[in-house]
């Protein structure tokens, strides 16, 4: 039991986090304004028993100096670092798996992922070669050393992993793609 009243506070204060990103965004160019806040902050709630459920709103209200543990105060006075967007990874795992699903279902999936009016994600990761997410070991230029990249080819990718990627961006024209290699570290 006492997993089941953690993990329903760590739900909780997640959407509340949730609701506090999605008005952070909104607060700055409310506040610059000279307004107060306006409107309630909209949560959905995905667990075990609800998907994509829309919870009561939360209110904006005034910072007190005695808050409860739970509540998130934003101040606009302190900056931190800028986030680029939210995301995932588009692994040769994942990859295949969406490709797998039938293409209605994955619209419809991308759609509540990168949409804007849905999750929004915003920023994405690729492999450069595999990674422990794949299907197979692979590189864009196996065997021998070969400086010239006379055998560099995406061969692998073009299966599966670029036309998900082509989908997504199809949802959210504006994605931001990064790539990455991902190789073992050897700790000795």
């Amino acid at each position: 039991m006492a997993n089941r009243s953690s993990r329903r506070e760590f739900l909780e204060l997640s959407a509340r986090c949730t609701a506090a990103l999605a008005g952070s965004v909104a607060l700055p160019r409310i506040l610059n304004a000279g307004a107060e806040p306006i409107g309630d902050l909209t949560v959905w709630v995905t667990d075990e028993a609800r998907r994509l459920q829309r919870t009561p709103p939360v209110a904006w209200k005034p910072a007190h100096a005695a808050t409860a543990p739970a509540d998130i105060t934003l101040d606009p006075g302190k900056r931190f670092q800028e986030i680029l967007g939210f995301g995932a990874a588009f692994t040769d795992a994942a990859c295949y798996t969406f490709n797998r699903l039938d293409p209605a279902a994955r619209e419809r999936l991308f759609h509540e992922l990168f949409h804007l009016s849905e999750m929004g994600f915003s920023v994405c990761r690729t492999c450069i070669g595999s990674s422990d997410y794949s299907t197979k070991v692979y590189s864009y230029d196996d065997g021998d050393a070969d400086p010239d990249l006379t055998r560099f080819s995406i061969e692998h990718d073009r299966a599966y992993i670029l036309p998900m990627v082509r989908e997504a961006r199809k949802a959210n024209p504006d994605l931001f793609l990064f790539s990455s290699p991902w190789s073992p570290r050897t700790i000795l």
